[in-house]
């Protein structure tokens, strides 16, 4: 038998040697091991881009906006950024190589523009952008030279925010190419994370709810609107974006409100200690006649019928009808403050604002709308925080207005503006006030072209309207020249009047002599003013009342240390920044009369509706006839909701409640009373806000839509 050959192999085996297939195959593994480790920390290094980027941008500026990151809040604003960064940076990773990389540098670049976006709003307004005011500031693409001017003063900031679209775009390809594959797995682990560190802290957030507080973390997640700064402050550009355009989106919720006490503070204060009069003579209330308890309850209204109930009406007072039947002319001057009046410079500001009605304690707070706002507070009594609010106003009935309470009793009622009259749309909203009104695109017709316009040609085109009539008139005016930026190169008004200022202001902050340079024109424009008053024999019986819509926002924290005499530091956060002037004044006053009642913007309207004895409800609305007896409070808003009353002053930004000289509180009445105050604005400013939301006056008074 023979036996098989044996078989031949290309090769010999000995003890000492290795298979080469199975060395191949340990290669093999060992290769696919170690791409299998670099595709996994390419992919881990690709998760962490967005949410690594979305916390340096964050960091950026909270230390640029707020001048502080580790301020007892950022433990919200770091989870939530870094939560928000995993849940955009998961959806990316489902996309192949290239278009990843495409769709990863369109989100780095959005980040961008929205972190810079904001960086140059807060700049210019010392305030964040709320994206409910989203297409109703009319024409303000025609601020592009503020615009620009406000990017140059945070270039680093944009730097900063636009590196890492730009070291992505320019290296993105080598740390994802074009066939990199996609991964689910590392999406949902991305997806986890976001909700691992989100949930949390949503937790932590919602402890909150039961605290009456409105600066717990729960009150600035929710009610956003009411503090939007703040919102910011805590939370976080991405996430507090992300609220405001939910809000936008669905609506924002309204605040329940504990009304029990916060309308009758004499449980604290007695009656004796708050009036600034001895005169005991009972004049009867500010009041008219609503049902407040109508058969017919709206749910929608039922809160605020509750709390308008609740409100006790103002006094008349001796002051009560004591321009009855003059003239008015009310102006609001674009950014103006009380260190413009001098008795060099502008002698006729300083003979109105020392020979007429001298307020101590006026105070013009930043309501969150900028000019808008500020305007709206002076015109209806009443607040509200967005810019909108003036557009908004014109299809709402609005009753206590001075053009409509006035042109109900006879008066030739004008209002004139300046500027282009859709932005804002004023030419909507004044004539729903009761105006006849003109502005740039309406009417009005100035006498040269300039940025800003000129206050006094707005005076020499208009004072023949109304100077020479025989009846009754009121005028309004909303003023242009002093708007910002404050130099001699993009502000023609401050270059047309540099020259004319008193060598004293020689070696003054360049800002600071611009400014008051500008504002030089409202001097020129009342001169045209009571020049032509005078000439037609109407000046006697005419009543100017003045007020600013804000303060200089726009001026730099070195021009306002200068022109105010405040310390730099927190600037913006000490309250006599926003201490100004309220000037009431005739020429047929006798002597100076000086109310050291604590008063802001809001309450000019009553005051007076008072004093020329219309007739209005003192109860719905914000603001306060500056003269009644009783207590009153001055709000004033920086990054949180603070208050000038007959006690003393309460910073909340800063050291708190300050009890003034004549204090009648007890150390332990303090904190009761600097709490139910704090409630008190709270509820003022939460449903002022709601008249106009809900168009509130159209509901009390029972007028059909569309009446006026």
């Amino acid at each position: 038998m023979k036996l098989p050959k044996p078989l031949k192999l290309p090769f010999s085996i000995t003890k000492s040697e290795k298979s080469p297939t199975e060395s191949g195959r340990r290669k093999s593994a060992s290769f696919a091991v170690s791409d299998n480790y670099k595709a996994a920390a390419a992919l881990l290094l690709q998760q962490l881009i967005i949410p690594v980027t979305a916390l340096y941008m964050e960091i950026i500026s909270k230390l640029q906006i707020f001048e502080e990151v580790f301020d007892g809040i950022f433990i919200y604003m770091l989870p939530l950024a870094a939560a928000m960064g995993f849940f955009i940076g998961a959806f990316p990773l489902l996309l192949t190589g290239k278009h990843r990389r495409r769709v990863m540098t369109g989100i780095l670049a959005a980040m961008a523009v929205l972190f810079s976006f904001h960086a140059i709003y807060c700049n210019s307004f010392h305030t964040f952008y709320s994206w409910n005011n989203l297409g109703e500031a009319g024409g303000a693409t025609q601020f592009w030279r503020e615009a620009l001017i406000s990017a140059g003063g945070v270039w680093y900031m944009l730097a900063a925010f636009l590196a890492p679209p730009v070291l992505f775009g320019i290296f993105g390809k080598k740390l994802i190419p074009d066939d990199g594959e996609k991964s689910v797995v590392f999406s949902v682990a991305a997806l986890i994370i976001s909700l691992g560190l989100y949930l949390p802290m949503l937790g932590v957030i919602y402890s909150y709810q039961d605290d009456e507080s409105e600066n717990t973390p729960y009150y600035n997640y929710t009610y956003i609107q009411n503090n939007l700064d703040q919102t910011f402050r805590s939370f976080g550009i991405l996430n507090a974006t992300r609220l405001d355009v939910k809000q936008m989106l669905f609506g924002a919720p309204v605040e329940e409100i504990d009304l029990d006490g916060i309308s009758d503070l004499s449980g604290i204060v007695s009656d004796s200690s708050l009036t600034s009069s001895d005169d005991e003579t009972d004049y009867g209330w500010n009041k008219m006649d609503i049902d407040f308890d109508s058969p017919e309850q709206n749910l929608r209204y039922a809160k605020l019928d509750e709390y308008y109930k609740s409100v006790t009406p103002t006094r008349k007072n001796k002051y009560t009808g004591i321009f009855k039947g003059k003239n008015l002319i009310l102006l609001t001057l674009e950014s103006f403050c009380p260190h413009v009046i001098d008795p060099e410079f502008t002698p006729l500001l300083y003979k109105m604002s020392s020979e007429g009605f001298h307020f101590t304690k006026f105070y013009n707070p930043m309501w969150g709308g900028s000019t808008a706002s500020g305007e709206y507070a002076v015109l209806t009594g009443n607040y509200h925080p967005n810019t909108n609010c003036i557009k908004l106003s014109a299809g709402t009935y609005q009753p206590f207005t001075l053009g409509n309470q006035f042109s109900k009793i006879g008066y030739k009622t004008l209002a004139y503006h300046n500027y282009t009259g859709y932005y804002y749309n004023r030419d909507e909203s004044h004539p729903n006030f009761g105006y006849e009104f003109k502005s740039l695109d309406s009417g009005l017709e100035l006498a040269t072209t300039s940025w800003p316009s000129s206050d006094k040609e707005m005076a020499d085109a208009t004072i023949g309207d109304y100077a020479g009539l025989k009846t009754p008139f009121h005028v309004y005016y909303m003023t242009m020249s002093g708007h910002m930026m404050y130099n001699t190169t993009s502000n023609e008004m401050a270059q047309r009047h540099i020259d004319e200022l008193p060598s004293k202001y020689d070696n003054a902050d360049s800002e600071v002599r611009a400014y008051l340079a500008c504002q030089y024109e409202v001097e020129l424009m009342l001169k045209v003013i009571v020049d032509e008053l005078e000439k037609n024999g109407n000046l006697e019986n005419t009543v100017f009342a003045m007020a600013a819509d804000h303060y200089p926002y726009g001026m730099k924290g070195v021009g306002l240390s200068e022109l105010y005499g405040l310390e730099f530091g927190h600037i913006r956060t000490n309250m006599e920044l926003y201490h100004n002037s309220f000037i009431l004044w005739t020429p047929s006053m006798t002597e100076p009369i000086t109310i050291d009642t604590p008063c802001s913007s809001v309450d000019i309207l009553p005051t007076l509706s008072n004093m020329f004895g219309l007739e209005y409800d003192s109860r719905i609305m914000m603001g306060t006839d500056i003269m009644a007896p009783g207590e009153h409070i001055a709000p004033v808003k920086m990054s949180l909701w603070s208050w000038v009353s007959t006690q003393g002053k309460n910073n909340r930004s800063m050291n708190g409640f300050v009890p003034n000289s004549s204090c009648t509180l007890s150390r332990e009445e303090q904190q009761q009373y600097v709490d139910r105050m704090n409630k008190l604005i709270n509820a003022k400013t939460t449903f002022s806000k709601l008249i106009l939301d809900r168009d509130y006056y159209r509901h009390v008074f029972n007028k059909p839509k569309n009446a006026q």
